[in-house]
């Protein structure tokens, strides 16, 4: 047994339909690979699937990850998580006996979360407590208030001011690492904590075999894919898929529908409208369910494009997997909502992306144009800020400390 042991603390693993499943199954593998010692605490709605990794994904949290629609909570429901949450780390150090030696990752966490991980380690104290990664996945917030659309982020940012400034007082600095998915958000965890904060490499990073990108003749154009839901702008798509496939017959478009998908319940006649659709029109491919690791990887290889018309209502300051997927493929470029943190994340980075508004079928049949028009992706490898976005975060965990 190693000395050093590693502890995933990652209340929101609750299937296998998410970024949580991707996370761990890397972390997992690699670990084996490096002979550490790692184990992946989930939600304990993990006892309900099968699919686990033998003993080392374990269901346990019965505290949630995500709450509220992503809104802050009423301060007595957000105390009542948070020390519910202490209590369940209280037992979990008690059966693995957890010490200074071991290093504890929260990949994925709200304010709650931090609050009550900060009581926790002060309840034992500095010396005993074990080494902590910190990644801020969401939003910071912002303490200016220019508009109405910005009293929600400083609410954000009032409660992750007072958790995250309480667990930088109790753990020692030299013993704690925070780090963010993006220099956006370094910014604005930077000011919560007042201390440095790394950018991470994206939490979703799959090695890429270049033996299986596809080649085809015509454009593959990947329309919708990964989880249902209504601000990823499916409705839009739904409603201009049949206009979009006879404008553009020369261009295959791909639709994932992810049947396991939570939101799905919000659109019940979709797989049947689709699936006519598809056999209506020879130029749309339809992938339903959930796709395992190598299905999603070969569905991203198939394609040269990819549309995320997502709601800036909703992504104005929230980061994308899809986005990341792209990221580190040179032969697929991004298509995205303006006004989203996916398009101001592609300038930033250098990356050749098209732009519509969001909702404006003329102004997405103009980026279609505009991709269709363009021979192969813009790549820009040498961007140092892409080159380490786009490395194992797994590789990055196992080198703190």
């Amino acid at each position: 047994m190693s000395s050093r042991r590693y502890f995933v603390i990652d209340p929101g693993f609750e299937d296998f339909d998410s970024h949580h499943s991707v996370v761990g199954d890397s972390l997992l593998r690699d670990a084996e690979r490096l002979k550490k010692e790692i184990v992946v605490l989930a939600s304990n709605k993990m006892e309900l699937i099968s699919e686990r990794q033998e003993d080392k994904v374990v269901p346990f949290f019965s505290t949630p990850c995500y709450t509220n629609n992503l809104k802050p909570l009423p301060a007595d429901r957000e105390n009542a998580l948070a020390k519910n949450f202490m209590e369940e780390l209280k037992k979990l150090f008690h059966i693995y006996n957890i010490n200074c030696q071991d290093i504890l990752l929260l990949h994925t966490g709200f304010s709650h979360l931090y609050l009550g991980l900060a009581q926790f380690v002060a309840s034992i104290g500095k010396q005993a407590s074990p080494k902590l990664i910190i990644c801020g996945m969401f939003d910071p917030g912002s303490r200016n208030i220019k508009s109405a659309e910005d009293i929600l982020r400083f609410s954000w940012f009032v409660k992750n001011k007072l958790s995250l400034s309480y667990l930088k007082q109790s753990a020692f600095p030299e013993n704690t690492v925070f780090a963010t998915s993006c220099k956006e958000y370094k910014v604005g965890y930077q000011v919560l904590v007042d201390s440095p904060v790394h950018v991470h490499p994206a939490i979703n990073y799959q090695l890429l075999n270049d033996q299986n990108v596809s080649k085809n003749e015509k454009k593959r154009l990947l329309l919708f894919v990964g989880s249902v839901k209504k601000d990823k702008g499916l409705d839009f798509i739904l409603q201009n898929i049949a206009f979009l496939l006879s404008e553009f017959d020369g261009i295959d478009f791909v639709f994932h529908l992810n049947t396991n998908s939570p939101g799905i319940r919000d659109f019940t006649d979709v797989e049947a409208e689709l699936t006519e659709l598809s056999n209506r029109f020879n130029n749309l491919d339809l992938v339903s369910g959930t796709l395992d690791k190598e299905e999603y990887e070969r569905l991203f290889n198939s394609v040269q494009g990819v549309v995320a018309s997502y709601a800036p209502s909703s992504y104005k300051h929230k980061t994308s997997g899809v986005f990341w997927d792209v990221l580190r493929r040179d032969s697929c470029s991004l298509l995205c909502s303006n006004g989203t943190w996916l398009a101001r994340e592609s300038l930033a980075l250098g990356e050749s992306a098209y732009f519509f508004d969001y909702e404006n079928i003329a102004s997405m049949i103009r980026a279609i144009k505009e991709w269709n028009s363009h021979e192969q992706s813009g790549v820009n490898n040498d961007n140092s800020y892409k080159k380490m976005i786009c490395k194992p975060f797994s590789k990055w965990v196992f080198s703190q400390f």
